[in-house]
């Protein structure tokens, strides 16, 4: 009972009490006054009216304290314009009754409108609230939607490039189904990729150019755990030192001019993956601790980029060169070379496997009789015992480029391999074999090579009538600039006097090759340089 009286008799609004009491007076003196001023005409004035209008007002806009006082002066003010016609049986005493009845109305009703009015308040101030919370969690839903959307692109893009790389390995001439051949060198060879391939070692393939490096990388591959990722494949020698790093790490957008968009590399591209790195040799001297530190931290930058990337990937090297020697050198690090000589294997090249050359020529034979809709059916024991013979230099795939002249160079069942081309090209290195097989008295390779430099010097000094300089000069003949040719001159003590004897020169080298069996020609020496 106390509660609802304190909630009745105590304003609910605490703002301005002088001015909402001061209404509660005021519209009880407007009701007196209009009520009055009827009066002094002689005309009806029903001050109870005028009063519970005023009442009621003052409930409603000035609430329950204002409304109460507004109640009090009326009825104080009723005797003083209490009419002495009785309306029906009411007395002055009912008119009392009717105040309080009515006050009491207007007094829940006033109460009932400001709870209402604060309930709707504060469900207000609630909806707010929820509505802001809302507007948060939206926003940081959005920005989970755009990280993903663009995780999503990212994933995207590289799986349409993963998409390019099979692609592109599909229509490759080395998608071999199998290797062919069953040497014992050969043998030797897949013993060691079966030993490595389950693990996730380093590989580095050691051999000639030719020999069939990437198809280990590739069985090797095969066999691991990761043969269902991509294999991924990059030569080193392919690309500009300049190139490499972008190509290898990737880049950012706006990382260097002519970076137009972001570009994910092959180490990004070949996580869980297999990279496999051609001619390893080649690669420059400031890009090899980034990749060490990649392969050892399993971590790397894209180029223009300050976000550390974490891939893992299994590297699979392969090189022509002699590492070690390059690493002696300093053009290869060390640290390096460690790192990626973790289990070598060394492919023997095609002339110590002069076995697995037949079933190699039926194999090529067979591949592209079919690719030209051609049927080769023999190969004749002359033209096999041939090829068996030949030292093979660019090994593999020069047999694979000498049998496809062949296919198209046949027109019946039977296979036509050019021999005689093959025996011209191959006759300099029979003639150093028939030259080393004698014994004989050898001079030093640098004074072979200085009288080589000598002999084409003076030729050209000869074809250019002695002039040194000039787009028909000497020194333009042989690819050289004007001052070095000079300084070469001097070094080798030629004059411009002796174009006038060539021949002389030319004696005095062929009778030293005379007294010097070894001593090769200017071809062989050129190219042994």
């Amino acid at each position: 009972m106390n509660r609802w009286l304190g909630r009745v008799f105590v304003p609910l609004r605490t703002d301005a009490p002088v001015q909402r009491y001061g209404s509660g007076v005021v519209s009880v003196a407007m009701a007196a006054a209009a009520a009055l001023l009827l009066r002094h005409y002689d005309l009806p004035h029903p001050f109870t009216s005028f009063s519970f209008a005023a009442i009621a007002i003052t409930f409603w806009y000035a609430g329950t304290g204002p409304g109460l006082l507004s109640l009090a002066l009326s009825c104080s003010l009723l005797p003083y314009f209490f009419m002495a016609v009785r309306i029906g049986h009411l007395s002055w005493d009912s008119y009392l009754v009717i105040y309080g009845v009515f006050g009491f109305f207007v007094s829940w009703f006033s109460s009932s409108r400001l709870r209402a009015e604060r309930l709707c308040s504060e469900a207000r101030n609630a909806l707010e609230v929820s509505v802001e919370e809302r507007t948060e969690e939206l926003m940081r839903a959005n920005q989970d939607l755009r990280r993903a959307q663009q995780e999503l692109s990212e994933l995207t893009q590289k799986l349409a490039q993963e998409n390019l790389y099979l692609e592109d390995e599909i229509r490759s001439d080395l998608n071999f189904k199998e290797i062919v051949g069953k040497s014992t060198e050969l043998r030797r060879v897949l013993k060691l990729v079966e030993t490595v391939a389950p693990t996730e070692s380093t590989v580095l393939i050691n051999g000639e150019t030719g020999t069939g490096k990437e198809l280990i990388a590739r069985a090797i591959h095969n066999l691991s755990s990761r043969r269902s990722r991509t294999f991924v494949r990059l030569n080193c020698a392919a690309i500009p030192a300049g190139l490499l790093e972008s190509e290898l790490f990737g880049h950012e957008k706006g990382a260097f001019t002519g970076a137009f968009a972001q570009r994910i590399g092959r180490l990004e591209l070949a996580n869980n993956g297999t990279l496999f790195l051609d001619e390893v040799g080649d690669l420059p001297l400031e890009l090899q601790p980034k990749l060490l530190r990649a392969l050892q931290e399993r971590e790397f930058e894209r180029l223009g980029s300050t976000r550390t990337i974490a891939t893992d990937v299994r590297l699979i090297a392969a090189t022509n060169r002699n590492l070690a020697a390059m690493v002696e050198g300093g053009k290869f690090r060390s640290d390096l070379f460690f790192r990626l000589n973790v289990f070598p294997i060394d492919l023997p090249p095609l002339r110590d496997r002069q076995e697995d050359i037949p079933p190699l020529i039926r194999h090529f034979a067979e591949q592209f009789s079919r690719r030209m809709n051609k049927v080769i059916e023999t190969i004749s024991p002359a033209t096999m015992d041939a090829l068996q013979r030949y030292s093979w230099p660019g090994n593999i795939r020069e047999l694979q480029n000498v049998i496809e002249r062949a296919a198209i160079l046949s027109t019946g069942p039977a296979l036509i391999v050019p021999l005689a081309e093959m025996e011209r090209h191959s006759a300099p290195g029979l003639a150093r074999e028939e030259a080393s097989s004698r014994p004989q008295r050898r001079r030093p390779v640098r004074n072979i090579l200085n009288d080589v430099d000598r002999e084409q010097m003076i030729r050209a000094l000869k074809e250019s009538a002695g002039r040194v300089g000039g787009p028909d000069g000497a020194a333009s003949r042989l690819g050289l600039k004007r001052t070095t040719f000079i300084t070469r001159m001097q070094k080798l003590g030629i004059s411009p006097n002796q174009v006038s004897e060539p021949d002389k020169s030319t004696n005095d080298a062929y009778d030293r090759s005379d007294t010097s069996p070894s001593l090769p020609d200017p071809f062989d020496a050129s190219s042994t340089e």
